[in-house]
């Protein structure tokens, strides 16, 4: 259900849509692994490898957890760094092959060891790790020249010693806000809680327990794994593990957040080609690739679903619907190299991680995805053959008259008419309707869905249309509100 959220200052309410222009590039390359941290070697990350955070290209972070379990007491984990690596080398710090130890966050007299650690995100040479201490604190490390360092930030998300709370997922964005998600189950929703940056909020340096900006639940039960942020926070995606979706919220981190019916994913039963059975995959990990605008989610079974290394993928979803444009099918990369889903190639291969568990998905500078094999012990890269396709996003605002009450269903013409190169289209919604609003040529052919099957309650709306992209033609536009469809025309003259 998409609900509107009000706009204190002004009379209107303000709330986002995702408009999708239908000439992204097509995806015609290939992903091929350029390196993975060979196991059983020097470089390899050592142990469980449940997360990583890439600083920038052949700079990046691991996360390792000896259970990463929930029901285990205790959880080795520390950060393994890496500087220009490749699959033989970049490792920093000095580990003993399946190293088992907690890493401290140190600062003065104040020590936090990590502990159940979930995930981690940089934001240049910082990692902000989700962190499950008694206080579940989003801990703060310096990716150094050597090693991986204490940075004096930290923040506790578990402030209610009558509510007690575990995090999982984290991102960060342009402007330094951090988003983190709750652990739930199938009996209760995870959260997503929202934090003001560290240059904005000085708790962060001082009391350590300041309230988030933001707080809501998803709308079902389950566990959100993953969760991913555009630069500039207007759109945000969540996984649930549970119920094998990804949402998508629109609306901004100061105002809040509105659920956007018009995305959809959900994962459905895989094949098992062994025996003919099938497997339960789930999203988990999940990363928006800026400038790129495509969502990446990484997909793979669990022990409480029946692990099997034969599924293993990210799928490289369009931000607007969800809809798959691509697919990483990372356990056959595995298999078509080494004739097996579950081996670990040691030395002999530096662009295979063998054991397939693909918990989570990052990207650097140069659109490069990175992921993890939790399984594998190890990070691996992905290149693309070709340049990666750019998905068009565009947020736009939809103004809700709530001084006027319409007595019927109408589409006004669109002003100015004719236009260049945007034009505002105003209509009216009697009842509580899912609104779909289209862009078509004269010829039929769909330019530009700007509202895609989202609830509207009964008031006046005003939507604004970019053609900047589209040659000087004659062209449609057409509502539906489910019983009804009224079309006009719009002149774009450039």
């Amino acid at each position: 259900m998409f609900k509107f959220i009000p706009n204190v200052f002004s009379s209107f309410l303000l709330s986002f849509f995702i408009v999708s222009s239908l000439f992204a590039q097509s995806f015609n390359g290939k992903w091929s692994c350029a390196y993975a941290t060979i196991d059983d070697q020097p470089n390899s990350t050592g142990i469980q490898t449940i997360s990583m955070a890439v600083v920038s290209e052949n700079n990046f972070v691991a996360l390792v957890s000896q259970a990463a379990k929930p029901w285990v007491a205790t959880d080795a984990c520390y950060l393994v760094g890496y500087r220009n690596a490749d699959s033989t080398n970049g490792r920093l710090g000095n580990y003993a092959y399946s190293t088992k130890w907690n890493q401290l966050w140190v600062n003065g007299f104040d020590a936090i060891a990590m502990d159940h650690a979930r995930d981690l995100r940089a934001k240049g040479d910082l990692i902000f790790v989700a962190n499950n201490d008694p206080d579940a604190n989003i801990l703060v490390f310096e990716l150094s020249a050597d090693s991986v360092v204490t940075y004096p930030l930290r923040m506790k998300t578990n402030t209610n010693p009558f509510n007690s709370i575990k995090i999982y997922a984290i991102d960060i964005d342009e402007a330094g806000r951090v988003y983190v998600t709750t652990e739930g189950d199938s009996l209760n929703p995870s959260e997503v809680l929202i934090y003001e940056s560290p240059d904005k909020e000085p708790a962060w340096s001082t009391s350590y327990d300041a309230a988030p900006i933001q707080r809501f639940s998803l709308p079902e039960n389950g566990d959100a794994r993953g969760i991913a942020v555009t630069p500039d926070g207007s759109a945000l995606y969540v996984s649930n593990f549970v119920t094998e979706k990804v949402y998508c919220y629109v609306g901004d981190p100061i105002n809040g957040y509105q659920l956007y019916s018009g995305f959809d994913f959900t994962l459905t039963d895989e094949p098992v080609v062994s025996d003919q059975s099938t497997i339960d995959p789930a999203p988990l990990g999940i990363r928006f690739i800026p400038q790129k605008n495509i969502l990446a989610v990484a997909c793979q079974s669990d022990f409480k679903r029946g692990l099997n290394y034969e599924y293993g993928r990210v799928y490289l979803l369009n931000p607007n619907t969800g809809a798959i444009l691509d697919t990483l099918d990372i356990a056959k990369w595995n298999f078509d190299r080494t004739g097996s889903y579950s081996t670990r190639p040691g030395g002999t291969l530096g662009n295979v991680s063998g054991y397939t568990s693909v918990y989570n998905v990052d990207v650097d500078e140069n659109y490069n995805l990175y992921t993890n094999s939790y399984y594998g012990w190890t990070i691996d890269k992905w290149t693309y053959s070709v340049d990666l396709p750019t998905i068009d996003l565009l947020i736009t605002g939809i103004e809700r008259d709530t001084q006027t009450i319409p007595t019927e269903f109408v589409l006004a013409q669109n002003y100015p008419n004719p236009f260049n190169p945007s034009t505002t289209i105003e209509f009216s919604v009697i009842q509580k309707s899912n609104i779909t609003l289209s862009i078509y040529s004269l010829t039929g052919e769909l330019i530009s869905q700007l509202i895609n099957n989202s609830e509207f309650g009964v008031g006046v709306y005003k939507v604004n249309f970019d053609a900047s992209k589209l040659a000087s033609g004659t062209y449609l536009y057409t509502i539906n509100n489910g019983t009804q469809t009224i079309s006009r025309k719009m002149i774009l003259v450039k």
